[in-house]
């Protein structure tokens, strides 16, 4: 539960923080309400999402990378095309 609450709170900061920058940019720059800083605002949302699930895959790929490498069957093995 501690967890849960800490990981959401951290995601609140992360999607507070790229609002307030998105909406500053935008007013400073005096645009209007178009669909581009409609949609920068709701993504907004959705981008902390993807920064963990990067970790999680760039860990599961050097994983992978590296049980490739501790087997020797797959060395000399290369496909080819012809």
């Amino acid at each position: 539960m501690v967890i849960t609450s800490i990981s959401l709170f951290i995601y609140g900061i992360g999607t507070v923080t790229s609002l307030a920058m998105t909406y500053i940019e935008g007013a400073r720059r005096d645009k209007s309400w178009d669909f581009y800083r409609v949609t920068g605002i709701v993504l907004c949302f959705f981008w902390p999402v993807l920064v963990p699930l990067l970790v999680l895959a760039t860990a599961f790929s050097s994983f992978g990378l590296q049980k490739r490498r501790a087997s020797p069957m797959s060395f000399g093995r290369q496909k080819t095309l012809g």
